[in-house]
């Protein structure tokens, strides 16, 4: 597990998620690691902040290449946003993009209200290389 707390003191490792400081809203992150037996690994991201948080899942094959990706986005205006796909060419190709409601989880048809203030939030941050990450440097391999 990785956190950089409040945006500005960079990333650490933790070994419980308990060790893990409270992240500053809308400047600290966490990330999680879990390794396949492929050689796969899986890299869950959180970004929190006071009127939308962000959830993004990497999934990079053993050479440390991007190959999928699961992005969400929850607001405290009662919607959401998703988008979920492989990677193609350096790029998202979405099967899945929708808002959503987070009351109920089910899609919603229009653009939601505030949705263009938060604009820039509901792309995903694309790390194409596992090297990439913000925190790699950290990863034991």
């Amino acid at each position: 597990m990785f956190a950089n707390a409040d945006g500005k003191r960079g990333w650490h490792e933790y070994q419980n998620l308990k060790d893990v400081p409270e992240l500053e809203l809308g400047l600290g992150a966490f990330a999680a690691v879990w390794a396949g037996r492929d050689g796969n690994v899986l890299i869950t991201m959180q970004e929190p902040g006071d009127d939308f948080s962000a959830f993004t899942d990497y999934c990079f094959d053993k050479s440390g290449r991007l190959l999928q990706l699961r992005f969400e986005l929850r607001t405290a205006w009662g919607w959401g946003y998703r988008q979920e796909g492989p990677i193609v060419k350096g790029a998202l190709a979405a099967r899945t993009s929708e808002y959503f409601s987070t009351e109920t989880e089910k899609p919603i048809a229009a653009s939601p209200d505030y949705a263009d203030n938060v604009d820039g939030a509901i792309k995903p941050h694309l790390y194409l290389q596992e090297s990439q990450l913000p925190f790699s440097k950290l990863i034991s391999k």
